[in-house]
Parts: structure tokens; C-alpha cells; sequence
């Protein structure tokens, strides 16, 4: 049976916070990496619960014919959320990479926060869309693979069969949806209160300098 092996995006580089850029970037990471991380073990265990749900159905095929060994449908399911979690470490380490860009191609917002949290919203609402596809392709695709190898639409007839995993899929599709949403909530609140750090950061910065100014 393949191994799972969750892996996330590496810590940020050690680095002279040279800009307020540089700053802001790692600030991002520390508040939000975190949270993606969380939110792919939620799903993990979503799938393998949803996995026991099918086990249940009473047909052979799924069923563990040894109760010394896992499922058929455990291995696969590990192999597709192996496949997954290497695509979702690439999707959000370049997020992390790209951070420095998205302030460069929005210089004249640079000093307008507002704006930043605006931008950081939408980027990160594009990335969980392109998580969430992601993670519900495959699965589905698993899912109905593992059905058909389990001749259920045989078994119990293909109309039947279609309602029930259009049924159980129409579930797990709304939990995933939850979960997202959370993430999306989590996210936004994170980014906010890193911008709010970056605000108190540089009005110091400011009435330092000021203070210097006035004082020389």
C-alpha cells in the first residue's frame, strides 16, 4: 500500500528584512501557511471518513474481505490524496514566491494598505479556487473509479447506483465547500492582521524619523 506523505511549503529563507516588502512577506508566511496546512488535514480526513462511508454500503468490492488488512479503496485513496498534497505544496509554495511580485506589479498601491489587503484577499480567493478544483477532480474521478471496480453499478443497478454516488458525492462536495469557506474567513482575518502589524511597523518608522528630524 503507498505511503502518505503530507508535505507543505518550507520555512521562508533567513533573510534581512531589507523592505517593507521582505517584511511583509514573511509576516504572510508565519500567519498563513499555517492555516493551509490545517485546512489539507481537514480534507484528509474528510476523504478517509468518506471513504468508510462507501466501505459501509455492504458490497463486497469495498468491503475488507481480511479484516488483518486495509480496504482495496484505502489504497487508492492514499495513492490519489498523495498525488494531491505534492500538487498542493507546488500551488502554495508559489503563492509564498509570487508575494514579492504581486507588491512589484502594484507599486503605486505599495503605501495605500488598503489597497494591499484587497489585493491579498482576491489572490488568495483565486488560490483556493484552484485548490478546491483541484482537490474535487480527483477525488471524484477516485471515487467513481473505486465504485466501478466494485461493480456496484452491476450489483445494484445503474440507475440506482448513479443516484446513490451522485447522492454521497453531492455530501462530501458541500463539507469541502464548508471547509474552504472557513479557510477563506481564517485567511482573510490572518491578512489583515498582518497588514495591521506592517501599519504599526511603519508608523513608528515614521514618527522615529520624524522625531529625529525635529530633534536635529
Amino acid at each position: 500500500m503507498a505511503s502518505l506523505t503530507l508535505t507543505f511549503a518550507s520555512s521562508l529563507p533567513e533573510i534581512q528584512a531589507t523592505s517593507i516588502i521582505d517584511y511583509i512577506s514573511q509576516l504572510l508566511f508565519i500567519y498563513l501557511n499555517p492555516i493551509f496546512q490545517n485546512t489539507f488535514k481537514q480534507l484528509t480526513q474528510l476523504v478517509f471518513v468518506f471513504g468508510e462511508r462507501l466501505s459501509q454500503t455492504g458490497q463486497q468490492g469495498l468491503a475488507r474481505l481480511d479484516k488483518t488488512q486495509p480496504a482495496p479503496w484505502v489504497s487508492e485513496l492514499f495513492s490519489g490524496v498523495n498525488f494531491i498534497s505534492t500538487q498542493w505544496n507546488n500551488h502554495i509554495t508559489d503563492f509564498f514566491a509570487n508575494i514579492p511580485t504581486i507588491f512589484e506589479n502594484h507599486g503605486r498601491n505599495l503605501m495605500n494598505f488598503s489597497a494591499i489587503k484587497q489585493i491579498l484577499h482576491e489572490t488568495v480567493e483565486n488560490l483556493l479556487g484552484e485548490l478546491k478544483k483541484l482537490y474535487l477532480n480527483k477525488i471524484n474521478a477516485l471515487m467513481i473509479s473505486i465504485f466501478a471496480d466494485a461493480n456496484l453499478l452491476e450489483s445494484v443497478g445503474r440507475k440506482r447506483a448513479t443516484f446513490y454516488i451522485d447522492e454521497l458525492l453531492n455530501g462530501f462536495q458541500r463539507q469541502v465547500s464548508d471547509i474552504f469557506n472557513q479557510t477563506k474567513e481564517q485567511l482573510n482575518h490572518n491578512i489583515d492582521d498582518s497588514i495591521d502589524l506592517v501599519i504599526t511597523y511603519w508608523n513608528h518608522i515614521k514618527d522615529r524619523f520624524i522625531g529625529y528630524i525635529l530633534n536635529h
